[in-house]
Order: C-alpha cells, then sequence, then structure tokens
C-alpha cells in the first residue's frame, strides 16, 4: 500500500469513529496534525509516526450505520425539494434526527455531497472555539486522496460534532483588517493557525466562512508573544526543511495524554513556514513547552 493510500485509510476509519469526547481533540485533528508533520520527510516516512496514527484509529469503536441512513433516505423517496437551508435550520434547532435525514437527502441529489460538506463547515464555524480546528482538520482529511463515495462518512462525522452542544445563531460580518499572529497564550495556538488557514482557504462558500470568522478573531484577545531565542535547529528547519518537527513529535507520542500536544506542534509547524523571522522566539517558548 502506498504511503498516501495507507494515510487515507486512517482517515476514512477515524471519519467512522463513534467518539464521545471533545472535538477540539478528535481523533481525525490528530491524524491530519500527524499527516502533515509526516509530510516533512516523504522518500523517509516515520514509521513511528505512521504506527501512532494505526494506534489512534484502534482505540475507538466504528459506526456501521452510514449507509443504511442513506438507504432509508432513497427509500422514502427524494422527490421532495430540499434545500441546503432546510439542513442549515435543522442544525439550528439540534435535532440529529432531523439534521441527518436533511444532510443524508441533499448528498443524494448533490453531485458528490462536498457543497453539502462546506455548508455544515460554515454552520460549525458559528460555534468556533468548540468547532473551528476540528472543521479545518474534517475538511483537510477529506480532500487529502479524496474519493467522493466517502464524502457522506465525513459528513456525518461532521453532524455527529455539531450536535453535541447547541449553536449560537449565525454571527454579523465584522470588518476587519486580517493578518497572521502568533499569540503568547497557549491555549490560542491552534485556534489561530485552525483560522488562518480556513480564512486562505479555496472554499465555495468562502463568504459565509470568512463572516463566521471575522467575528470570532474580532472578539479573541490576541496577546502578542514575545521571546528572546530561538529554539536549536528551528532556523534550519526554517532554511532547509529537515525532520526537526517529525523528532519533536515522536518523542511527544511516547507521553500519555499527547493528542493535544501532536495538535499544537503542528499548529506551530504553521506558524513557522507562514511567519516572519522575529516570530520565531515566541514559537520557540510554546515549542520548548510542550
Amino acid at each position: 500500500m502506498s504511503l498516501q493510500n495507507e494515510i487515507k485509510s486512517y482517515f476514512d476509519r477515524a471519519a467512522a469513529l463513534v467518539y464521545d469526547g471533545p472535538s477540539v481533540i478528535h481523533p481525525i485533528i490528530t491524524l491530519n496534525a500527524l499527516k502533515n508533520i509526516i509530510g516533512d520527510n516523504r522518500n523517509n516516512p516515520s514509521q513511528k509516526l505512521l504506527d501512532e496514527m494505526a494506534k489512534v484509529v484502534e482505540s475507538y469503536p466504528e459506526r456501521i450505520d452510514d449507509q443504511a441512513i442513506l438507504d432509508r433516505v432513497a427509500k422514502n423517496g427524494l422527490g421532495q425539494t430540499v434545500f441546503i437551508s432546510d439542513l442549515e435550520d435543522a442544525c439550528q434547532n439540534g435535532n440529529p434526527l432531523e439534521m441527518e435525514y436533511e444532510a443524508a437527502h441533499l448528498q443524494w441529489i448533490s453531485e458528490n455531497g462536498l457543497g453539502v460538506l462546506e455548508a455544515l463547515i460554515e454552520v460549525a464555524l458559528q460555534d468556533f472555539d468548540r468547532l473551528g480546528t476540528f472543521s479545518y482538520h474534517l475538511q483537510r482529511a477529506n480532500a487529502f486522496n479524496q474519493e467522493i463515495k466517502n464524502t457522506w462518512t465525513y459528513t456525518r462525522c461532521l453532524l455527529k460534532e455539531i450536535v453535541k452542544s447547541p449553536l449560537p445563531e449565525p454571527h454579523a460580518k465584522v470588518e476587519i483588517d486580517y493578518k497572521l499572529k502568533v499569540s503568547s497564550k497557549k491555549n490560542q495556538v491552534t485556534a489561530l493557525a485552525s483560522a488562518g488557514r480556513l480564512w486562505e482557504g479555496d472554499y465555495i462558500r468562502i463568504k459565509g466562512i470568512r463572516r463566521e470568522l471575522s467575528y470570532w478573531l474580532s472578539s479573541a484577545s490576541v496577546e502578542m508573544g514575545t521571546g528572546e531565542k530561538i529554539m536549536n535547529g528551528l532556523e534550519d528547519y526554517v532554511n532547509n526543511g529537515g525532520n526537526f518537527f517529525i523528532e519533536m513529535a515522536e518523542g511527544l507520542i511516547s507521553n500519555l495524554n499527547h493528542e493535544a500536544k501532536i495538535i499544537q506542534l503542528e499548529a506551530l509547524r504553521y506558524f513557522v513556514k507562514n511567519s516572519i523571522k522575529s516570530d520565531l522566539p515566541v514559537i520557540s517558548k510554546h515549542l520548548e513547552a510542550l
């Protein structure tokens, strides 16, 4: 099996997991973070990190009724007109059966289901603190080596997370001058990285996605960090690439409850690749604290 196919198999399994934990550390976030870090050395991929991906998906049971829901909706008939707005209303009402029915109906009548998934991501971003990072990584996992026939699994995974808590109402757009910022607050690093990538993403519904992001970014109190030194090896990684983050991740996975640290490590990797040199000291402080 090729590296891409192996990683995709882990993504597909993670999207179908029965998971009752917090959305901010959903297994698919951990897996996509590991995939990105592994990508720093595709010619010699880290077996430790690939083994960790396998371990993650083997830790949870798997849903077995995804296709049954699609079949039930088709059996009841697809003649009735259904709109994205019906799905959005069902999400606001928080009715899981109605949400799945509307999403499954749209899945059948859409060309590939990707529009349904993207519409749900826009809805999920109304609760960015809870669902922003999850939505970003789920979308990237689905897009990786994409197989249209599996889109419903990812859509239902998102539905399962949305319904865990009532959604706030959609937010009005806030005029902001977006700039990538590295916060000094540990608990903001991952969210800001997800917001930055969603903001710069190529989405059909980018207007609505940026609307929700503008509200969250305008309300987030981001304290710009400072630092005095750059971590050994980090500048060399910036200039030449290499195994800097791979080696850090391999060290972290031996610790208990390391998922949040892996997710944050990958977020810091994003900042390293997209920030200016003057941000490296504060990024170093975060890295050294992992």
